[in-house]
């Protein structure tokens, strides 16, 4: 256990900046409505410091958007379909698990998508107040 406490620092060393990095350039790209997919309580991301110690779980739904055009099968019909993630604020287990079930399917969110490469997308807590009932962790 010491072994992996240890660590940590060196985890966030690493991953901080480049998620810091990360947004701000997310910041720039445009904002698509996604829909989402799916839910479910996962453990709290090392990153995700807000909280108390008690909140230990974090919501992770996932979601999906389309570009016209973008599917690159020869014909500029064609529908490109990407998706990612997003992540709660850190929960306690009891309140992730109660919010879990007021998540529902097809809820509409904004995303932030690179032009270049859709599959690379980032959801803005800026971008979306009140659109879950949980706030969301920019990731």
């Amino acid at each position: 256990m010491s072994a992996l406490l240890s660590s940590d620092w060196l985890v966030k060393l690493i991953r901080r900046p480049q998620r810091e990095k990360a947004l701000r350039q997310a910041a720039t790209w445009p904002c698509i409505t996604a829909k989402v997919l799916g839910s479910k309580v996962v453990p709290k991301d090392l990153l995700a410091e807000e909280g108390t110690s008690f909140q230990t779980t974090q919501i992770e739904s996932a979601f999906y958007f389309t570009l016209p055009g973008s599917g690159g099968v020869g014909s500029d019909d064609e529908i490109g379909y990407y998706g990612g993630h997003l992540l709660s604020l850190p929960l306690s287990d009891s309140e992730a698990h109660r919010l879990l079930s007021r998540v529902q399917e097809d809820t509409p969110i904004q995303v932030r998508y690179n032009p270049q490469d859709p599959n690379q997308t980032h959801t803005l807590a800026s971008d979306n107040p009140n659109a879950l009932p949980f706030t969301i962790w920019s990731s």
